[in-house]
């Protein structure tokens, strides 16, 4: 009689994950897929997850093995007779996500399970030019890689990006008509997609953050500026020239009175995370700015969410990071500004400030160039996890900027 395999609704996630990549599906990335996400596992834990038959397995992660991508091991299993052989993932290289601003950088750097090998922020001090920001760069990604092999990069900043390009940067007017894209790769040596910064933020939280992948999703970035984006089923909304959910392209619009860009005084000269912190331990002051800031961003914030009507609106940036309770100040605002009873799920972001250098992250990943492990192809990871403490190495903090 044949024998059944019994495959859980977890398992069969593998196979639809791999094929979104467009590409033939081998038995090697199926065990490869299974091994990132779980870390560790038996060839009898593989098969009852996959429909792979036992010898199909085997044969697999010997390649993997020989690939140096995978190491087993015997260890005790509990039961009577001898240990079980376990394969482990052992990614080698780094995935790097930059964000540079016009007063930070930040970078996170990951394995390619998407596990948290480092972190980096720090104001930017050099004069404001191209060859400062190449220079930014360059140190940053050195940095983080701390010496191993980086098999991409994600770079994100702002103005009007598309197909890589910046074709309008008002905060960085240096980028403007300056294809740095092949200078940087020149560089750095290793492959580099090129995004917008509030964009890669949405596109962070939609793929590993606050957001889900199947919903449609507004994330408005709260920080010294402000700026939204729009992702449809995980995937971002451009437009055709980059500029979708940009509510201030349109003459008449500003997210604050006065400003396009959202520029508010907070009180005694605060950032807003420290006003909102101060906010929320009582400060009469500070509470007040705080809903006066979130009642003028209301106006435009509206009429995005009338258009486009989300299932998920992600609040992002240093201000996220507040204990105040942001999304339950919004709401009514947001409500009372609509003439229908529906709202969109109000969600704190997962990554705060650096939500965009996530989503750079994820961008590194899914880049066409970059390079697979050797010769099987690993999508994305879904989740980002911290290392464990006992092997993590020194993170490089400074003190918290608003970019």
């Amino acid at each position: 009689m044949a024998r059944t395999r019994n495959v859980s609704a977890a398992s069969r996630s593998v196979q639809p994950e791999l094929r979104a990549t467009g590409l033939h599906v081998s038995p090697e990335e199926q065990c490869l897929l299974l091994l990132r996400d779980h870390r560790s596992l038996t060839a009898s834990a593989i098969a009852s997850r996959t429909d792979l038959s036992r010898p199909t397995i085997d044969a697999a992660l010997r390649s993997l093995e020989t690939a140096k991508i995978v190491t087993s091991d015997l260890r005790p299993t509990g039961k009577a007779g001898r240990p079980g052989r376990t394969y482990t993932f052992v990614p080698s290289d780094r995935m790097v996500g930059v964000d540079i601003g016009e007063h930070a950088i930040r970078a996170i750097a990951t394995d390619r399970a998407g596990r948290i090998l480092a972190r980096y922020e720090a104001d930017r001090v050099r004069e404001p030019s191209r060859d400062t920001f190449l220079r930014d760069l360059d140190d940053v990604v050195r940095i983080v890689g701390e010496g191993a092999s980086i098999a991409g990069v994600g770079l994100a900043v702002p103005g009007i990006v598309k197909a890589q390009k910046v074709k309008l940067s008002r905060v960085l007017p240096y980028l403007n008509d300056w294809d740095f894209h092949r200078e940087i790769e020149s560089l750095i040596n290793v492959p580099l997609f090129v995004s917008n910064d509030v964009k890669a933020a949405a596109l962070g939280e939609a793929r590993l953050g606050a957001g889900t992948v199947d919903s449609s999703q507004v994330t408005v970035w709260l920080g010294r500026r402000v700026s939204s984006a729009v992702t449809f089923n995980g995937e971002l909304f451009e437009g055709a020239n980059g500029v979708a959910g940009e509510m201030t392209t349109a003459v008449g619009t500003q997210w604050t009175p006065g400003s396009v860009c959202g520029d508010w005084q907070w009180p005694s000269g605060r950032s807003p995370l420290q006003t909102a912190e101060r906010a929320h331990a009582g400060d009469a002051e500070c509470l007040a700015s705080l809903h006066d800031y979130l009642k003028a961003l209301a106006d435009p914030l509206s009429r995005l969410v009338a258009i486009l009507d989300p299932e998920v609106l992600v609040l992002a940036g240093a201000l996220s990071e507040t204990s105040a309770p942001l999304a339950d100040f919004l709401a009514p605002y947001l409500k009372e500004r609509l003439t229908v009873p529906f709202l969109p799920r109000i969600r704190r972001s997962a990554h705060g400030r650096y939500s965009t250098a996530v989503g750079a992250l994820y961008t590194a990943f899914t880049n066409p160039s970059a390079p697979a492990l050797a010769h099987w192809q690993l999508p994305a990871p879904t989740t980002l996890t911290e290392n464990d403490p006992a092997t993590e190495r020194a993170d490089h903090p400074s003190h918290a900027l608003a970019s």
